[in-house]
């Protein structure tokens, strides 16, 4: 066996409640480098076609790399995929989640975790060094995820398990649901709350302890203290960590957008200086020397840990500049298990569509000033929540064929025509496809943190006679056109694409 790797696959039956531990062949390992690859080379290997994302046999994946539970810098990742419910047909997706659970599934003595079936009832996956249980969840079902994480950490008397968890909106089925991991990392962008929840899975809990074997121990641990060490003198990470990601931020002419994704001179300073009132201690992903997350410390309470991009997407991103009410959205997000970006793409389409919107004079978004209002989007998020039937219920895919949101029309066919069109390619792919035909790849910073910019990226190359879907005539592009079609649109001001109910 290739050191670095356990050589091992678990494979859990929801259903029967089997779980058994399968080989991974030389071969994959060596031609499927990383986490990312064996997911990839599993569902190729076993599926010649999308299942339905509410199928017991759609699988859900977890898997890491070779350096993942080492000390090699920055390697605390771990990848996930399925057939995704936020596209109809259902395609193939991947994410990746930072944080400690990787570690942990690689110190019990896997490097792949396959989840199948559906339980009866509510369950949970508890994982202790290669011995595996599942454990009745029915007092779990309904509990946000904080206390289900602790819940489940005081049963095994152990505040060190890594638990991944599921909030009622992944029991409610929302599409856009997500998973959470140690109060603060999710896997984005995927509907794996959603996929938890059909499954009855409330979480899986892990304590993994053995280690990593090596074939040049003393060599690899001389590289990562080398590694580390260049990585700390380096004057951008020592900002990074002194201050966070949000070091980066609060200059008075602006680095991030605002609004439904235009910038507001000034108000990026408001935001930032507000926000930094409730920020406490450093944050890390395992073996990361960064440090670049902060935790939140509001009324004397620790609520998890916090990173720029999921706060700016229920901050700015929505026009609310109180940082306040951006960590009380962020808090409502992380509780009930729901992806931030998407959540705060539905809240800036629906507090921008407003004056178009046919609205009773008692509806939270009936206001003339738009933007900067963070009680009215904490409003709305909880009756999106909820599902009440003014307040745009969204359980139950395929997007497509809700009927409960006839104001809000545009923002299903907006979830649904950015994956179809793009075949649930994500930013990263969409990034390499571009860096491999013109050698320029947009800053992922830019593109992985909202689908409005792959809307805009896309319309902004089609304005141009260039189509995303057409991925045979990318290779034939002239050196740096793409990279030219978008710095000359980006210097021109283009509005992002709106949308409007039809």
């Amino acid at each position: 066996m290739i050191k670095g790797w356990t050589g091992k696959r678990l494979r859990i039956d929801l259903s029967l409640q089997k779980a058994w531990s399968e080989d991974i062949t030389l071969g994959d390992l060596r031609q499927w480098l990383g986490g990312r690859g064996l997911n990839a080379s599993f569902f190729s290997q076993h599926f010649q076609s999308p299942v339905s994302p509410s199928s017991p046999e759609n699988p859900v994946a977890f898997a890491v790399g070779p350096l993942t539970g080492t000390l090699a810098p920055c390697s605390g990742w771990t990848s996930i995929a399925s057939f995704s419910p936020l596209s109809d047909p259902s395609n193939y997706a991947f994410t990746r989640m930072a944080g400690h659970f990787g570690a942990s599934l690689k110190g019990a003595g896997f490097d792949q975790c396959i989840l199948q079936g559906k339980a009866d009832r509510p369950v949970y996956l508890w994982i202790d060094n290669k011995e595996v249980r599942f454990e009745e969840a029915d007092h779990l079902w309904g509990k946000e995820t904080i206390e289900t994480t602790v819940s489940i950490q005081e049963e095994k008397e152990d505040r060190s398990i890594e638990v991944l968890c599921i909030g009622p909106a992944g029991e409610r089925l929302l599409p856009f649901a997500n998973v959470i991991h140690r109060l603060s990392w999710t896997g984005d962008h995927l509907g794996l709350g959603y996929l938890f929840g059909v499954k009855q899975l409330k979480a899986i809990a892990i304590r993994g302890k053995k280690p990593v074997t090596f074939h040049d121990p003393r060599r690899f641990l001389n590289l990562c203290l080398a590694l580390k060490g260049q990585i700390q003198k380096d004057p951008k990470i020592q900002r990074l960590k002194e201050g966070g990601m949000f070091s980066l931020l609060g200059r008075e002419e602006g680095m991030i957008k605002s609004g439904n994704s235009s910038f507001s001179p000034g108000s990026e300073k408001q935001w930032v200086t507000s926000l930094r009132t409730y920020l406490s201690g450093q944050e890390s992903c395992f073996s990361c020397p960064v440090h670049c997350g902060r935790n939140i410390q509001y009324q004397e309470n620790y609520l998890g840990g916090i990173h720029l991009e999921k706060t700016w997407h229920l901050g700015p991103r929505i026009g609310v500049y109180n940082g306040e009410w951006t960590l009380k959205l962020h808090h409502l997000c992380r509780a009930q298990g729901l992806d931030p970006f998407l959540t705060s793409s539905l809240l800036a389409k629906i507090m921008e569509g407003v004056e178009n919107s046919p609205l009773s004079e008692e509806d939270p978004r009936q206001t003339h000033d738009i933007w900067d209002q963070g009680e009215k989007a904490f409003a709305i998020l909880h009756r999106i929540i909820n599902g009440n039937k003014n307040g745009f219920h969204l359980s139950a895919p395929p997007l497509s064929e809700n009927e409960d949101l006839d104001v809000l029309a545009d923002i299903i066919s907006f979830c649904t025509i950015v994956v179809n069109r793009l075949n649930l390619m994500t930013v990263s792919n969409i990034i390499d496809l571009i860096d491999a035909a013109t050698g320029y790849a947009p800053s992922k910073e830019d593109l992985r943190n909202t689908v409005w910019n792959i809307l805009q990226m896309e319309s902004r190359l089609q304005n141009n006679g260039i189509s995303l879907n057409d991925k045979s005539s990318l290779p034939h592009l002239g050196e740096g056109q793409i990279s030219e079609i978008l710095r000359r649109e980006e210097r021109s001001n283009e509005s992002v694409i709106h949308r409007t109910a039809s």
